[in-house]
């Protein structure tokens, strides 16, 4: 058997006919009926597959929470895509997949999202009748901006009544979470009824792991809550605020991917890109690249980094992380000591300041070089994953490594996409010292 994805790899070189579909999504996620604008397959007479207009857009950023949005424009002359019960209403999930016809003449598909329907917009007028679909992904069901904020105060105790600790494990803790009825927020809900019936993903990186919690070497696996976590109160708070707070504990990157997967990964990793994946090499001699813009940052520069927290005993903590590589253009040698210090009062341990400490180093130390790529379209990118442009104007021909930020992609068969990157320069040496341990030098 062929191996479709390197054939996609090999078709993005060439002239290619862009597909695009969306999927109308039953509560067990099951397709109930699918649009796209490849029109040699025929139409039914309830969902015409030319209602599929070749417009909107698909946005992603890396952040923590809501990371994908899109819209999707149907002509709407049947009344068919009415915003009503039994037509699309609240709760109306839909993927969106984007792609290509292969040489050979198969569809080839990948997955961009599922999303809730937001917001959407109807026209007319005597020459057309169409809908406008605002798309937001499943986060938006989390934080209160299309379900509402929590009833009651959420709780999830780090100990029982006589002060022992519960080991409630923190991906327990999110699961149950996605578990819960939309109806209700009860326990044990059936799979269709529940706030999300996607299994999670979660990193391994922290299994084994352990923290130091207090001063004679007592640890604790990093996985378990270490204290009451209390969200929410008559007014505010939501499930998406539990869930960022259970993911501070970790320091850790949560989103839902474009398969519509809620993913927690760790940041730590993030401190050496040697590994992460390369998803497409540019060429300025190959038709994929059209222009590169690029931007120095010098005022986003700093090369010593202090994060601060209060520990259980509610005495201050701190890590820190400073550059001296000589390696590195931008070391205290260099420019002179440029101090970043942020304050974390739920960071309760010095080795979680120490990693974000690092992790903020990494993207902080380099001359923030904004990196925005302008391409033909390619519909495998994802976020906090690479792309390496080949510089023929620079002397040698340097290929460059870059770490993707954001993207935007058109629903059109036409037009280029535009990738927002920042510049990677791998730094191994980093000095470290915490309010736990001793200055030491890590490579």
């Amino acid at each position: 058997m062929k191996n479709r994805y390197i054939e996609y790899l090999s078709a993005l070189k060439n002239p290619f006919k862009k597909l695009a579909k969306i999927e109308f999504l039953q509560p067990d996620n099951s397709v109930a009926f699918s649009l796209d604008n490849n029109y040699h397959r025929g139409y039914n007479t309830l969902h015409d597959s030319r209602a599929f207009i070749q417009s909107g857009s698909l946005n992603v950023s890396l952040q923590n929470g809501q990371r994908r949005t899109a819209t999707v424009t149907l002509a709407n002359i049947d009344n068919a895509y009415d915003y009503s019960i039994n037509k699309i209403w609240f709760g109306q999930r839909i993927r969106l997949s984007m792609g290509l016809i292969l040489p050979d003449g198969t569809d080839f598909y990948l997955p961009q999202g599922v999303f809730y329907v937001n917001a959407p917009n109807n026209v007319y007028s005597p020459s057309e009748r169409t809908v406008t679909l605002n798309l937001v992904d499943k986060w938006s069901y989390l934080d209160g901006s299309l379900f509402g904020n929590l009833e009651n105060t959420y709780q999830i105790p780090a100990t029982d009544g006589a002060g022992t600790s519960t080991n409630t494990n923190i991906f327990s803790a999110m699961s149950s979470i996605l578990q819960l009825s939309r109806i209700d927020f009860s326990n044990n809900a059936p799979s269709e009824l529940q706030i999300d019936n996607v299994a999670p993903v979660f990193t391994s990186y922290y299994n084994g792991k352990t923290y130091q919690i207090d001063d004679s070497g007592t640890t604790a696996p990093m996985t378990d809550i270490p204290y009451d976590i209390t969200v929410g109160s008559a007014d505010s708070g939501t499930f998406a605020d539990v869930l960022l707070e259970l993911n501070t504990i970790l320091a850790g990157w949560i989103g839902y991917d474009q398969t519509g997967t809620l993913r927690v990964e760790p940041s730590q990793d993030d401190i050496d890109d040697s590994n992460r994946a390369i998803l497409w090499s540019f060429d300025p001699l190959e038709q994929n690249l059209c222009s590169i813009s690029e931007t120095f940052k010098d005022s986003e520069v700093y090369n010593d980094i202090i994060i601060t927290g209060e520990s259980l005993s509610d005495t201050e903590i701190y890590g820190r992380a400073t550059n001296f590589d000589p390696k590195s253009d931008t070391n205290v040698n260099i420019i002179g000591k440029k101090t970043y210090r942020e304050n974390r009062a739920e960071y309760w341990n010095p080795q979680q300041c120490v990693d974000v400490a690092a992790w903020m180093l990494k993207r902080k130390t380099v001359l923030q070089k904004s990196i925005s790529i302008t391409s033909t379209q390619m519909f495998h990118l994802s976020e906090n994953n690479l792309v390496t442009v080949r510089r023929t104007d620079k002397p040698g021909n340097p290929i460059e490594r870059h770490i993707i930020q954001s993207f935007s992609l058109p629903i059109a068969e036409t037009g280029s996409m535009t990738i927002e990157c920042t510049s990677v320069n791998d730094i191994p040496n980093f000095t470290y010292e915490s309010s736990q341990t001793e200055t030491e030098s890590t490579t």
